[in-house]
């Protein structure tokens, strides 16, 4: 018996030893964490380092400060992030920033800076280097940028908002609650949080315990759902924003532009017999300016009696300046965009010509500008459109359809240029391997709808294609063309008895034959008087600025050109 007694007594005191533990791990369980967050070290930050809170999305950028509580960011994140218009000058090591009142040009480290001729001051240098980076002053941003920003410290955050719309709030509602960086009562709290605080809901959690916040001072972390009302969708109050105002030359009237493929003097003397041939056009650019080699150096064919010969018939004259070397481009013409010696250099020898001939505008026309020279062909075009201004002509620049070329900054273009022509074709082109229409009336629609979204439609010009391709595919598939113009392509189908039937997917005539020489088969989708006044009826319908023609001489004749301008009224 007193064996047992004594069984039972050491099993009741082990029974009671494994209950106080037990009991200590569920208290531990729900002991709540109350550490504070070492900020610095969650978020990897040294000193003089702050993270970025961007539309409520906690970034992996960082800004940083210069020892005297004056917030900067690197020039790359400036740009891409915030505003396109600061550029970074390699060669030289300045920002350029264009401004109304002309280029302004800032040092690192000094509080010196010009703008065009002018020299003037700010408090603090507006650009510093660090370890061969440039930075540039976060104030400096906010001024010429449509945004809100503010600075914390203790620890350092940024909390920046471009982006506006709705946003769903909460608001806290216990008179004790956290922010924490996970979810869950052992994670530890970046602060408290005061009853009544406006929190940005990211995620609710779905019924879950916690929701996923940001808070106004720019912490991102974790809420007890229990803590915070429902969240409601609260309208995002936008910042006053000046705009800066860029003048721009606007014609009273609607442009009907042909161009004029000049690869040699010789060609200018055609102008009279062309003028006398393409009724309504008051607009014609002649293919003047190209690129002799990548420094710079320009090869013209511009005449001073053809612009005057143009006047005496009420016609301006635009004169193209085109990135042609051999062909067209990109990296070529990037080797001189990204220098500011050669660029200017460009200009320099433009202005010279511009006096020289008379003209009344320039025409830009640069294809295959890659990504990675983007940044400094838009800088030239900022550029080009300062020496514009101080001629007083017009500047026109060609583009393609923006779905295929979306790194070109369109929106910046619409503000430096008067005049900005969508070429509105090579939907199918030289390199294509699958045969179709040039420019399908869908393809030219969505095109100038998405060109509109980006440039007020005063300034868009649609160019149309007087051309066609004649297209042969053999029986494995191999797909070769080539360009003629209207009644060359006419004359294919016409030879074979073609008589060409309207294609609904298009909304061009067509025809096609397989040949009996090479067994190939022949598709073309025509450009012709139904397709030109399609087209002419679409400009018209968008209420555009005007229309462009590529190019003189490949029309059927005159009724093309009156077609065209019987849509200019």
């Amino acid at each position: 018996m007193d064996k047992i007694r004594r069984f039972m007594g050491l099993l009741l005191i082990s029974v009671c030893f494994l209950c106080i533990l037990g009991g200590c791990d569920i208290i531990d369980e729900l002991r709540t964490e109350t550490s504070v967050v070492d900020y610095n070290e969650v978020y990897n930050l040294s000193d003089g380092e702050y993270t970025v809170m961007l539309n409520n999305e906690l970034t992996d950028l960082r800004a940083i400060d210069d020892g005297q509580g004056h917030v900067y960011m690197d020039v790359n994140t400036a740009n891409s992030r915030f505003n396109s218009r600061i550029y970074w000058e390699q060669d030289t090591n300045t920002i350029l920033y264009a401004t109304p009142e002309g280029m302004a040009e800032y040092t690192p480290g000094s509080t010196d800076y010009t703008v065009g001729t002018s020299i003037l001051t700010s408090e603090i240098p507006v650009v510093i280097d660090r370890d061969g980076m440039l930075y540039i002053s976060m104030d400096f941003i906010k001024e010429n940028t449509k945004m809100d920003c503010e600075v914390y410290t203790d620890p350092n955050r940024l909390v920046i908002r471009t982006k506006w719309g709705t946003a769903s709030v909460a608001t806290v509602t216990a008179k004790k609650a956290d922010i924490r960086y996970q979810g869950g009562i052992k994670s530890p709290i970046f602060r408290k949080l005061t009853k009544g605080e406006k929190l940005y809901v990211i995620d609710d959690g779905a019924g879950d315990e916690w929701a996923l916040v940001v808070s106004e001072d720019g912490y991102y972390g974790w809420v007890k759902n229990s803590n915070i009302d429902t969240p409601t969708e609260e309208e995002l109050p936008e910042p006053d924003f000046e705009e800066p105002v860029f003048e721009s030359i606007s014609k009273d009237y609607k442009i009907n532009l042909a161009w004029h493929g000049v690869y040699s003097t010789a060609a200018n003397e055609e102008l009279e017999q062309i003028l006398a041939e393409t009724p309504g056009i008051n607009t014609i650019s002649p293919r003047w300016f190209y690129f002799e080699n990548t420094e710079g150096d320009l090869n013209t064919l511009g005449s001073a009696d053809y612009v005057n010969k143009a006047h005496a018939a009420g016609i301006e004259v635009w004169a193209m300046f085109s990135n042609e070397f051999i062909n067209f481009d990109g990296e070529m013409t990037n080797e001189i965009l990204s220098s500011r010696a050669k660029r200017q250099h460009v200009l320099d020898q433009l202005e010279a010509y511009i006096d020289a001939y008379g003209l009344d505008g320039i025409n830009m026309d640069f294809e295959m500008i890659g990504e990675s020279g983007a940044d400094n062909y838009i800088q030239f075009v900022r550029e080009m459109s300062d020496l514009c201004r101080r001629k007083q002509i017009v500047f026109s620049l060609d583009n393609y359809v923006p779905m295929y070329w979306k790194h070109y900054n369109h929106k910046e273009e619409g503000i430096f240029a008067d005049y900005v022509i969508m070429m509105g074709y090579d939907e199918h082109h030289t390199g294509s391997n699958v045969a179709g229409s040039v420019a399908s009336m869908g393809f030219v629609r969505q095109g100038i709808e998405d060109m509109l979204s980006m440039i007020p439609k005063e300034k868009v010009i649609n160019a149309i294609p007087l051309f066609t391709r004649v297209w042969a595919t053999d029986g494995s598939g191999n797909v070769e063309s080539f360009n003629v113009g209207m009644t060359e392509a006419r004359g294919y189908l016409d030879a074979k008895g073609i008589v060409p039937v309207y294609d609904e997917a298009s909304g061009q005539n067509y025809g096609e034959y397989t040949s009996d020489v090479d067994g190939r088969l022949y598709q073309i989708w025509l450009e012709d008087q139904d397709s030109i006044r399609t087209r002419m009826e679409m400009i018209r319908e968008y209420d555009l600025a005007g229309v462009a023609s590529w190019c003189i001489g490949w029309e059927s004749g005159p009724e093309i050109w009156q077609i065209i301008a019987s849509y200019m009224n």
